[in-house]
């Protein structure tokens, strides 16, 4: 791999939050791309001295910052899929290594890795550093790194998550190369370490996984700064810290593109007090829709010389907890605004790089995407990411929870206490001056502390909230959970949350109306031991319907219905949907693993959206026609804009027994109230459903004076009515429905031949048909049902009528999402066909004229072995896939 600028993988500056350095080769050095490398299993290195100059033992190449277990280290990233996603490299015996793919299974989180391994590379300093302290940085490793330069060591340091680095100047040599080893061990037991879903999940993180870089450096510098803005008093307070021995005579310079009323500094010993005051009329604040950010400059003088400077940024917001009017309980509030947070689990795992994005545009497109879908809160989960990922979340306007890795399920210890509350400190110092980072969430599911044992063990009660308390010192500014649960296991906590993982519509609604219930201040539930809730902010932390290992299934359908019972409840301030990306085996993303997006069937900005109609309603039912439709329709009204004169629209369009599309069947609307940070039932909804049968949609959105679209929802209805096998719909045209027997579907995978066979009615005469035509749903076959997304799975089917073949289509996939819905209404995951018709032409019409044998007809679908495309075959009767037919012949 080449070292030029262009082909430095990461090769941007990894902490624009805390930029020293701005020209590449010039004022720092990036040292990432290829290093000499070695395992080392006998853990023999050192005693070998592996780390002296003239050890040749490196007989490998990686590339930093990619871990050991990636793809993306050993130059594979190309071989990278959803399925493929580490390197068998990475273990002591390759061969023996599986991996699940989709799948749970495979053995690849258990089997012995390789523990130990040692980087090496020559770094030459630039003649201009002279002068000044050379820095070696390194953003992450994991989990114990030692480092020497020209065979002296300069140091160590133990910690999976947090940015390292040491003074190496008096090892360097003059006029000559010098050569950095460094050594990583990363034991096969990590339980005492703070390691999130590396523990028994997903794939391990080993060695140097963030960006490793040299810098020049004054003797007395800057050694870090946190931001404070007080948005009520328009002002940012800026504490820095001076690192270094020689504090005489300092001063600081503040250069900044806010508009300033003034700037005042305040020097001590080895720190500063500042306070810029910004002209409250020209105020800009962040949030997500205007992220905007002021520039800030940080410069350390010392005898009228600029000895240190740091480029950073800040964003001028507030989160904090308040009542919301109207109620007793609290709500997070955003500057001074009650927010309602549409939030998704982030993992922020890579197929390439594992726990490394392989370049910025990745880091930047999880942030993208996660708008587009229309979320704006993202959990980041038990993994401390690269500081480029809050970057991005700070110009592109995206709010984080940021979780705390936890320890193994048994690493509660002594150890492992102190390596978390490690963790926890340089974590907070890291990242504190980040807008988009609005709480911290201590622990996940009692992880590392007990699990279900967890109740029981006051101690380790008395440490959450030791260390809840301790969170909250470190850091005033931000809201802070102890524990996200599954277990109902709060202590003391600034969020009340819970997890629920339910894919049945009744039982969701029973649950989330018995949380919301049981929620208030003083009550015992969800918490333990003796305490009780408060009026904290209550909200959903996680939740779906297709939990990890339930396989790869649809998800478009459960979402929209369980936000939709979200929604219902004024009391709830947010959710976080899991998740925004698959991972592994685990399938409930919005995207692939790859990032590719899944299919919804509809626009999940509709649900994801702070102004939101309520459809209180099961999202899919079976009704006779003619039956009453009755459902509450509420109003969920959180953006921060008023909207006036709205009005409550709502129609019915469908589909019939024949495929035809039926628009506007019943329609209505109504004057409604659409009240600002409320929820409330605006109106009851009552329609009596049309006579024919057809499989429905119910679309229902608020419109504003203006006549712009504010929210929307829809359900799907069936109006089923068992239909004829013989239907004479007028005097010339005849239908025959096929009887494709008692299942739902008929298929196969792979090829196949499927052939039904129909007696003529007396009254058709051959020859004085003009126009035969063969109707039906179909899709090629695929086992289970995973969402529609770009990957297809093609299958040619020919079609025959005695014999006589008509035509040979293919057919595009077999997609599953919401469209599906019939499926879904009858107890089948949305699975779905395309709506197919073949027509007879004059040439085949005379064949199967003279085929005709008895007045019967056998009409064949048949997927050859030997077809460019054999993926099997399904159809689908009347009453699963998207349309309500049975396959049909209409002739006239």
């Amino acid at each position: 791999m080449s070292d030029s600028l262009s082909g430095i993988p990461r090769s941007e500056y990894p902490r624009p939050d805390f930029q020293r350095g701005t020209s590449q080769g010039i004022d720092w050095i990036n040292l990432n791309g290829t290093w000499e490398f070695v395992f080392d299993p006998d853990d023999i290195g050192k005693q070998e001295c592996w780390y002296l100059p003239q050890f040749e033992g490196c007989i490998d190449q990686i590339c930093v910052p990619y871990p050991w277990e990636s793809l993306a280290a050993w130059n594979q990233s190309d071989q990278a899929t959803s399925a493929n996603y580490l390197s068998t490299k990475a273990y002591l015996s390759p061969d023996d290594v599986t991996c699940g793919g989709l799948e749970r299974g495979g053995n690849y989180r258990d089997e012995p890795r390789h523990t130990i391994g040692w980087y090496r590379r020559q770094v030459s300093i630039p003649s201009h550093w002279c002068g000044q302290r050379v820095i070696l940085k390194f953003g992450a490793s994991d989990w114990h790194t030692m480092v020497w330069v020209n065979g002296k060591c300069v140091g160590e340091h133990q910690n999976g998550y947090l940015p390292f680095e040491f003074d190496i100047t008096e090892s360097l040599v003059d006029d000559a190369p010098s050569c950095v080893v460094v050594r990583v061990f990363d034991p096969q037991d990590h339980s005492q370490q703070p390691v999130g879903k590396q523990y028994g999940w997903y794939t391990r993180t080993s060695g140097i996984w963030q960006t490793v870089y040299l810098e020049p450096r004054s003797e007395t510098f800057i050694k870090s700064f946190k931001i404070y803005p007080d948005i009520d008093a328009a002002e940012a307070r800026v504490d820095i810290q001076v690192g270094g021995t020689d504090l005489n005579d300092l001063s600081f310079r503040l250069d900044t593109d806010a508009p300033l009323e003034k700037v005042d500094i305040e020097m001590f010993d080895d720190h500063a007090e500042c306070v810029i005051e910004i002209q409250k009329a020209k105020l800009q604040l962040w949030d997500m829709d205007n992220p905007h950010l002021y520039d800030l400059d940080i410069q350390l003088v010392k005898d009228d010389n600029v000895i240190d400077h740091v480029s950073t940024y800040f964003g001028m917001r507030k989160i904090s907890r308040q009542v919301l009017p109207g109620t007793d309980y609290e709500y997070i509030y955003l500057n001074n605004l009650p927010i309602y947070l549409l939030g998704a689990l982030n993992q922020s795992f890579s197929t390439e790089g594992v726990y490394t994005f392989l370049d910025d545009d990745q880091i930047r497109a999880d942030i993208t995407r996660a708008k587009e879908f229309g979320f704006n809160f993202l959990r980041l989960h038990i993994k401390i990411d690269e500081p480029r990922l809050y970057y991005w979340a700070d110009r592109l306007g995206m709010l984080f929870m940021c979780d705390i890795p936890n320890l193994g399920y048994d690493g509660y210890s002594d150890i492992g206490r102190q390596r978390w509350e490690q963790t926890l400190r340089g974590t907070v110092d890291r990242d504190f001056n980040h807008p988009s980072i609005i709480a911290w969430c201590d622990f996940n599911e009692t992880w590392g502390l007990g699990g279900n044992d967890y109740k029981q063990m006051q101690d380790r009660q008395e440490w959450v909230r030791e260390m809840y308390h301790l969170t909250k010192r470190l850091d005033s500014t931000r809201l802070v959970e102890d524990n996200s649960p599954c277990l109902y296991d709060h202590v003391e906590t600034d969020i009340n949350s819970w997890h629920f993982y339910i894919n049945d519509y009744q039982k969701a609604r029973e649950h989330v109306a018995n949380v919301v219930k049981e929620t208030y201040p003083g009550s015992k539930f969800n918490y333990t031991g003796d305490n009780e809730q408060t009026n904290a902010p209550m909200m959903n932390s996680e939740y779906g319907g297709i939990g990890a290992g339930a396989g790869d299934k649809d998800i478009s359908w459960c979402f929209k219905y369980l936000t939709n019972e979200l929604r219902l409840h004024q009391k709830i301030c947010g959710y976080i949907y899991t998740e925004l990306q698959d991972i592994e085996w685990e399938h409930n993303g919005f995207m692939n693993y790859d990032r590719t997006v899944k299919e919804f069937g509809y626009d999940y900005t509709m649900i994801n959206a702070l102004d939101f109609i309520v459809i209180d309603h099961h999202p899919g039912l079976s009704f006779v026609p003619g039956d009453l439709l009755e459902a509450g329709i509420h109003s969920s009204h959180f953006s921060n804009k008023k909207i006036e004169q709205a009005t409550l629209y709502w129609r019915l369009d469908g589909i019939d027994q024949l495929g035809s599309e039926l628009m506007n069947l019943v329609s209505g609307s109504v004057p409604i109230s659409f009240a600002q940070y409320k929820v409330e039932k605006v109106h009851q909804l009552s329609i009596n459903l049309p006579n024919q049968p057809v499989i429905g949609t119910l679309h229902v959105w608020v419109a504003d004076q203006n006549q712009s679209v504010v929210a929307r929802n829809f359900i799907n209805v069936e109006i089923f009515k068992e239909p004829p096998l013989i239907e004479y719909p007028s005097e010339n045209t005849t239908i025959i429905r096929l009887d494709i027997g008692d299942s739902p579907v008929v298929e196969f995978a792979g090829s196949g031949k499927l052939e039904y066979t129909v007696d003529l009615p007396d009254s058709i005469r051959l020859e004085s048909i003009n126009c035969f035509e063969i109707v039906f749903e179909a899709s090629s076959y695929v086992d289970g049902a995973p969402q529609t997304d770009w990957e297809k799975h093609p299958s040619d089917l020919k079609i025959t009528i005695n014999g006589i073949e008509l035509k040979t289509i293919t057919l595009p996939s077999s997609p599953a999402d919401a469209r599906g819905a019939l499926s879904y209404i009858n107890g089948i995951p949305g699975k779905y066909g395309f709506l197919t018709k073949i027509k007879v032409d004059d040439e085949q019409l005379n064949s199967l004229r003279n085929s005709l044998s008895g007045n019967k007809l056998t009409v064949g679908y048949q997927v050859d072995p030997e077809a460019e495309n054999s993926g099997g075959l399904t159809i689908y009767g009347a009453r699963v896939g998207r349309y309500p037919l049975d396959p049909y012949i209409i002739i006239s």
